[in-house]
């Protein structure tokens, strides 16, 4: 028999410290995240988790809250790319697809939304949030393309229990989304933000209804999105103007004070359908019009 090599046995030594200290880095993740979960404030929340995350980067649990702490917080991205980290360690796990589908359904992308909440229904079919989500999803896709008058905007707004009949939600665990859901998306054409008859028909009505008492001292937040035709910084442009041009229209028709609103463009990032079909990238083209709180 061949004697071993020096370098295979140092080889070998080291990778058995590594396996150590991995063990022991995980086994301090875990106190890290037993101490998360006892912690209320998010911001707090979202600091010990990433700590947990760090240590032992392949700790599922930990990624999904983490990207639960950055959800709660507003960063979307963030609770997105951790959600999505959670399902490539353990794809049958079944918490990370509630925690995709809330996100995309929070940020306007029902189709994924859609999606998320029936993979994880394969997963675990009795799971009443996984139910409650594709409910509201399935109801929101059926009035995607319809035209919204201004009573039904405001309703939806300021009025839990029309909320729950429009999106047959279970209680009202998903009432708050009302902030992202309620308002109609503004859709364009291929490289366009110009605004067509339909579309300013459509925003006469959300202007309506958001002059009247309840909603006329609030904030909003116009997003806009493009298609993934052309180059990002292209369609960085067009979805800057696309948010533009809904904000003008609303303080010019409504007389509205331009400060009342914010704009923010993400160009082809925030996609709420595949890109990959004409209907898909149809659905991409929009602003939207959001509660900014």
């Amino acid at each position: 028999m061949k004697p071993i090599s020096l370098f295979l046995v140092l080889l070998f030594l080291c990778a058995g410290s590594f396996e150590t200290v991995h063990a022991e880095d995980c086994a301090k993740a875990k106190e890290y995240y037993t101490r998360g979960t006892e912690i209320i404030n998010y911001q707090e929340r979202q600091a010990v988790f990433q700590k947990a995350v760090d240590l032992c980067p392949s700790y599922a649990e930990a990624h999904v809250n983490l990207a639960d702490a950055y959800e709660n917080l507003g960063d979307f991205d963030n609770a997105e790319r951790h959600y999505r980290e959670a399902l490539r360690i353990n794809k049958d796990f079944p918490t990370p697809y509630i925690g995709l589908g809330e996100v995309y359904l929070k940020t306007g992308r029902y189709r994924l939304a859609a999606e998320a909440f029936g993979r994880g229904l394969g997963i675990s079919p009795d799971n009443e949030r996984l139910q409650a989500g594709l409910k509201v999803v399935s109801e929101r896709l059926k009035r995607e393309r319809g035209f919204y008058e201004s009573a039904q905007i405001k309703a939806c707004l300021t009025e839990d229990e029309e909320f729950r009949l429009m999106c047959l939600c279970p209680g009202d665990h998903y009432s708050a989304l009302k902030k992202w859901i309620c308002i109609p998306p503004i859709f364009f054409g291929s490289g366009s933000w110009s605004l067509t008859p339909d579309t300013r028909r459509q925003l006469d009505e959300i202007g309506k209804a958001l002059k009247t008492k309840d909603l006329s001292e609030k904030k909003w937040l116009i997003t806009g999105h493009a298609d993934i035709v052309g180059t990002s910084e292209r369609n960085l442009l067009i979805s800057e103007n696309r948010a533009r041009v809904v904000k003008d229209y609303l303080a010019r028709t409504f007389g509205m004070d331009p400060k009342s609103f914010n704009t923010r463009s993400f160009g082809h990032n925030r996609p709420r359908a595949t890109n990959s079909t004409l209907e898909g990238r149809s659905d991409n083209r929009r602003a939207e019009i959001v509660l900014d709180e």
